[in-house]
């Protein structure tokens, strides 16, 4: 069999043709990559700086702890959880969950499902005192870790923006 020059001709322009789709989809798909690596990068700017310019008494170091940590974080709560809720469609779906939880985390310090739609920040309060538990007295003291757990708490909420 032989093959004409009118056959090589339209292998080659299937060719083209074929390397001109193939081109233009891998430059589409890397396109598309790209783009959301940077919309990515830039909702962990715009996440890290609402955290960070909200809460820069007290974090990451607390060189202005207020007297009212409860009052001073239900005046923050608004802006964070904004940013909260716009960051966290930029996550991967299955981080949603432990993002979810780092967060309730943060507000809400009994951990308790029944309360997430409450505010306890009782776990940044200094606290010095004694309780009976089965009849024998108990001192309870987190005077050297109310602004650690602060730390700790936001910390876990800032790592998912990588």
């Amino acid at each position: 069999m032989n093959i004409g020059a009118y056959e090589i001709a339209l292998i080659g322009i299937g060719g083209t043709i074929v390397g001109a789709i193939l081109g233009a989809w891998l430059t589409y798909r890397f396109s598309l990559n790209l783009s959301d690596i940077n919309d990515r990068r830039e909702a962990n700017r715009k996440f890290l700086s609402t955290f960070h310019n909200e809460l820069s008494d007290i974090y990451p170091t607390p060189v202005n702890w207020p007297d009212d940590i409860d009052s001073y974080l239900r005046s923050k709560f608004k802006f964070l959880q904004a940013a909260v809720g716009e960051f966290r469609h930029y996550l991967p779906i299955d981080e949603w969950d432990s993002f979810d939880k780092a967060w309730f985390n943060f507000y809400c310090s009994t951990g308790r499902e029944i309360d997430k739609e409450c505010q306890v920040y009782h776990n940044y309060m200094p606290f010095r005192g004694t309780s009976t538990v089965n009849g024998k007295k108990v001192t309870k003291d987190n005077s050297q870790t109310y602004k650690v757990t602060f730390k700790y708490n936001v910390d876990q909420i800032l790592k998912f923006a990588k």
